[in-house]
C-alpha cells in the first residue's frame, strides 16, 4: 500500500476505534486482526489513548482489499453525510500523493518546515490532507510544494466598505517592493487589498458581483509580488521569511471553510493584547515565548457576523526578530523530518518547554490554541529553544479564572446565541483544550512519528510528558484540580472529528466540526 493511502487509512481506522464507531470500539481481536462483521483490519497493541491501532497492510472485506473510502462506505451505511466524507477521503489520498510526490529533502528551516508540516497536516484527522474545492493540479500550483514564487492579484476597495486592525493599514507596503507598489496605487477613496489568484478567479466574481458592477471593487494588478504558500495554503510567506500574508480561500479543510471574517481578525487583535499583558507580568514565560504581530489587517466590514465578508480580507503577520526561521511543530509529526539531536533528547526538551508555556498561560486563565500549525519552534544546537505563537484568533479564556488573578478579559465580539469556544465557564474546560489539541494532537503526533521512525515506545514518550508536567506543576502556582485532571483522573477529554463529519457534514462556516468525548488518561 502506497504511503499516501497508508497514512489516510491509518487515521481513518484509528478514528473509528477511538470514537467507537460502527462496532470498531467493541470488536473482538483475534491475534493481529480486528474483525467487524466481514471486515478485517490488522492492528497492533498500543499504550495510552486507545488499546490498539492500525498496523498497516490491506483492510479486507472478505478477501477484497478496501481503499479508505470503500472501507467507510462498507461500515458506515446510513450516515447522513457518508458520501461527502467518503469523497473527502478520496481527495485526501489524491492530495497526499501530490504532496509526497513533490517533496524534496532540504535543510530544515521555516520554508522546509511548512512543507514537512503539510505532509502530516492535522495528525489523526482522516480528511486532513484534503483541500476540498481544489484538484490535485491546483494543489500542486498553489500548495506548499510549489518551488517558484507565486504572485498575488490586487484590487482597490472603497475605503468606507472596510474595517481595519490596530496596526499599519498599508498592507501593500509591508509585502511588496517599491517598484511593485507603484502598480497598486489606488485612486483616492480606495484601499489596495491582495487577493489569492485562485480566489480572484473563482470566488470574487460570485461573492462580490454587485460591488464589482458598481465600481466599489476595481482590479489593480495581477501576479504581483513574491510569495511562497505555507502548509495552511491560505497563508503565504514573502521573500522576507519574517513576514507572512494571510488570505481567505473558498475551499474547505478539516470540514471548515478557509475564510477570514474580520470579526475573527478583530478578536485576534484582542487576544494578542491579552497575551502581551500576560507576558508583561511573567518574565519566565516571556523568556520561552515569542508572539507574532498580527494587527495589520483589513476586510469587508459588514455584516459583522456573516461569512461573506470573510471572502475578501487580508492580514500581515510579522515574526519577532530572531524567529524568522522558526519551524512549525507540525513538521516534527512527519516521519520525513530529520533531527540533528538525539530523538529522545529532542522530545524531552520539546515537551518540557511546551508544558511550561501551556501551564504558564493557563495559570492566568488563558490558553492559546497550541496545535502544531499555530506553534513554531526556534532551534539551537538542534534542540527546541523558544516557541513562537501565531494565529491568535482562538485564544481561549476562562473569565472567572482571569478575574481571580486580576487579568482583564479580552472583550471578544461573539454573536449572541452562537456556539463558541472562546469564552469558557470553568477552568476544567480550558484545561481540556491543552489536553486535546496540545497533548493528544500536537505532542502525540510528534511522539507517533518518533515512535515509527526511531522505535521509541509510546509508553516512554508518555512517561516523558508526565515527568515534564510533574516538574512544571511543582514549580508553578496552579489550582490543585489542574494536577488532578492531568495526572490522576482516570480519563481525559478528547475531540471526536469523524463522527461529527458523518452526522453533520462540512460546517459551511469557519469552525471545524468536532465534539467532546473521553479517552483513558495516557499518563497513568
Amino acid at each position: 500500500m502506497a504511503e499516501p493511502v497508508l497514512a489516510v487509512m491509518a487515521d481513518l481506522v484509528d478514528s473509528l476505534i477511538q470514537e467507537r464507531l460502527f462496532g470498531f470500539g467493541e470488536a473482538e481481536r483475534t491475534g493481529d486482526w480486528l474483525r467487524i462483521g466481514d471486515v478485517r483490519v490488522k492492528v497492533r497493541s498500543c499504550e495510552g489513548l486507545q488499546p490498539y491501532r492500525y498496523a498497516g497492510g490491506p483492510v479486507l472485506h472478505g478477501e477484497k482489499p478496501l481503499s479508505p473510502w470503500e472501507l467507510l462506505r462498507t461500515v458506515g451505511a446510513g450516515e447522513p453525510y457518508l458520501d461527502q466524507v467518503a469523497d473527502d477521503l478520496r481527495t485526501a489520498v489524491e492530495h497526499s500523493e501530490v504532496l509526497h510526490g513533490a517533496h524534496v529533502e532540504e535543510p530544515l528551516g521555516s520554508r522546509q518546515g511548512e512543507r514537512l508540516a503539510a505532509l502530516r497536516n492535522r495528525p489523526f484527522h482522516p480528511t486532513s490532507k484534503a483541500v476540498v474545492g481544489w484538484t490535485g493540479t491546483e494543489l500542486a500550483e498553489y500548495g506548499p510544494m510549489r518551488r517558484s514564487p507565486l504572485g498575488l492579484d490586487w484590487v482597490g476597495v472603497r475605503t468606507e466598505l472596510l474595517r481595519f486592525g490596530g496596526g499599519d493599514r498599508n498592507l501593500a507596503s509591508a509585502v511588496l517592493t517599491r517598484s511593485d507598489l507603484d502598480r497598486v496605487r489606488a485612486k483616492p477613496g480606495f484601499h489596495a487589498l491582495p487577493v489569492h489568484p485562485w480566489q480572484y478567479e473563482h470566488v470574487l466574481p460570485r461573492q462580490f458581483a454587485s460591488e464589482i458592477d458598481d465600481g466599489l471593487i476595481v482590479p489593480l494588478a495581477t501576479g504581483l509580488g513574491t510569495f511562497f504558500p505555507t502548509a495552511s495554503v491560505r497563508t503565504l510567506a514573502t521573500a522576507d521569511p519574517g513576514i507572512h500574508v494571510k488570505l481567505p480561500l473558498g475551499v474547505v479543510t478539516l470540514g471548515a471553510a478557509r475564510l477570514l471574517p474580520p470579526r475573527y481578525l478583530d478578536n485576534g487583535d484582542r487576544a494578542e493584547r491579552t497575551m502581551s499583558a500576560v507576558l508583561d507580568r511573567d518574565p519566565a514565560l516571556r523568556e520561552k515565548v515569542l508572539v507574532c504581530k498580527e494587527g495589520s489587517w483589513c476586510g469587508i466590514a459588514e455584516p459583522e457576523f456573516a461569512d461573506r465578508p470573510g471572502h475578501l480580507a487580508a492580514q500581515v503577520r510579522r515574526y519577532p526578530v530572531g524567529s524568522e526561521e522558526a519551524v512549525p511543530m507540525a513538521a516534527f509529526a512527519s516521519t520525513r523530518t530529520t533531527l540533528e539531536a538525539d530523538p529522545l533528547d529532542f522530545f524531552r526538551e520539546l515537551t518540557r518547554g511546551f508544558c511550561e508555556i501551556g501551564l504558564g498561560f493557563l495559570r492566568y486563565g488563558v490558553l492559546p490554541e497550541l496545535h502544531g500549525q499555530n506553534v513554531a519552534v526556534t532551534l539551537k544546537g538542534g534542540l527546541p529553544h523558544r516557541f513562537v505563537l501565531r494565529d491568535h484568533d482562538t485564544l481561549r479564556v476562562c473569565p472567572r479564572w482571569m478575574r481571580s488573578v486580576g487579568l482583564p478579559e479580552p472583550g471578544y465580539r461573539v454573536r449572541e446565541g452562537a456556539r463558541q469556544s472562546l469564552l469558557l465557564d470553568t477552568p476544567g474546560e480550558l484545561l481540556g483544550y491543552l489536553q486535546t489539541l496540545g497533548f493528544q494532537v500536537n505532542l502525540h503526533g510528534i511522539a507517533d512519528a518518533l515512535s515509527r521512525t526511531h522505535g521509541i515506545t509510546e509508553r516512554t514518550l508518555w512517561h516523558t510528558l508526565r515527568a515534564a508536567l510533574t516538574d512544571c506543576l511543582d514549580r508553578m502556582e496552579l489550582p490543585s484540580e489542574v494536577a488532578w485532571h492531568l495526572l490522576s483522573s482516570p480519563t481525559w477529554p478528547s475531540r471526536k472529528v469523524l463522527g461529527p463529519l458523518l452526522r453533520r457534514g462540512r460546517s459551511g462556516g469557519v469552525s471545524m466540526p468536532a465534539e467532546s468525548g473521553t479517552v483513558p488518561n495516557p499518563l497513568l
